[in-house]
């Protein structure tokens, strides 16, 4: 995979101009549009789908699109590149796909898998088969995105980081990743969500790419596997959705005793984790602290029940979980 991350990017594009499939987003895309079009001759562009896609959309374009790329490009949201790698997936295109992010957050242009719903339920496809081939992070796409997105597609990539620290798969190279950008994210996510300073966009594409780059090796853990029922019941986007979760994932975590251990590494090396991402970001108490960063970006902290919660995910916590209860 070739990275290429820094403002101004874009300009990369060009090795790609020819026959290109482009996923858009909606609105989100004609601000961009002519930056874009500099670079690409032609393209055919498409974005007959919502956020969160839903399988009947993916389904439709595997049936209308008839062209035949010589690359897939998706530029946006982690929505937009997970609709053009099931996509890519599905109709077993054997041409470079190229992630391009207009939010810093998911951290999707680093990762090999997607989300999409079906009948309402996440599903996930897994495959190296999607990982994207290139990814162009240029972090002037994502300056002046409206607070509300800055802060949910933030706030989503200081979880994964947090998430894949501590999580059962994690490595020694998950956990390098996922610590840059915790740092990143600690330093960096209050100041961008508040400015359109060039500096703090560029540290936190930076982060969002780390914490991708992490979560595809280690996956992440209770807060994704309780947001999904969030977003999908009381429509909460993904990123808010999974921090209302992380403060409390942190500190059942931490209590972690020989009866509940769930990682095969044992109590020490997980308390040691816990320990070491407390002590990197700060804090002693984690629900105190998620609740002042809400607060400082301006998003509501307040408590959703989850009647679903992803089996796989929770597997992959450090601390089994019963049920819901256990984390109150």
């Amino acid at each position: 995979m070739t990275d290429f991350i820094y403002r101004g990017s874009i300009e990369n594009l060009k090795y790609w101009k020819e026959d290109a499939l482009v996923f858009t987003g909606k609105k989100s895309f004609e601000k961009i549009r002519p930056i874009v079009e500099e670079y690409l001759n032609f393209p055919f562009y498409y974005n007959d789908f919502s956020t969160n896609p839903k399988l009947e959309e993916i389904e439709k374009g595997v049936e209308t699109i008839s062209i035949n790329p010589k690359t897939i490009i998706a530029i946006g949201g982690g929505s937009v590149i997970d609709f053009a790698k099931v996509y890519k997936y599905k109709t077993k295109l054997n041409v470079p796909l190229i992630a391009i992010p207009t939010t810093c957050g998911t951290g999707s242009e680093a990762t090999q898998f997607a989300v999409y719903y079906k009948e309402g339920k996440k599903q996930s496809l897994d495959s190296p088969e999607v990982l994207p081939n290139v990814a162009i992070v240029d972090s002037q796409f994502v300056e002046n995105n409206p607070t509300y997105l800055k802060a949910c597609t933030a706030l989503d990539a200081y979880c994964q980081a947090i998430e894949s620290y501590f999580a059962c798969k994690s490595t020694e190279k998950s956990r390098q990743y996922a610590m840059e950008a915790i740092k990143l994210c600690r330093d960096n996510l209050v100041k961008y969500v508040n400015s359109n300073e060039k500096t703090y966009s560029l540290n936190m594409s930076k982060a969002s790419n780390l914490s991708g780059k992490a979560i595809n090796i280690s996956r992440t853990t209770a807060a994704h596997a309780m947001s999904y029922s969030i977003t999908t019941k009381y429509g909460i986007p993904h990123g808010h959705a999974v921090a209302l979760n992380i403060a409390k994932v942190m500190e059942y975590n931490k209590n972690v005793d020989e009866k509940s251990i769930n990682d095969k590494r044992g109590v020490a090396f997980v308390r040691e984790r816990m320990d070491e991402i407390y002590s990197t970001i700060g804090i002693l108490n984690a629900n105190d602290y998620f609740q002042d960063l809400f607060y400082k970006v301006g998003i509501e902290y307040k408590e959703y029940p989850s009647e679903y919660i992803d089996p796989e995910r929770l597997k992959n916590n450090p601390r089994k979980i019963g049920g819901m209860n256990e984390l109150h």
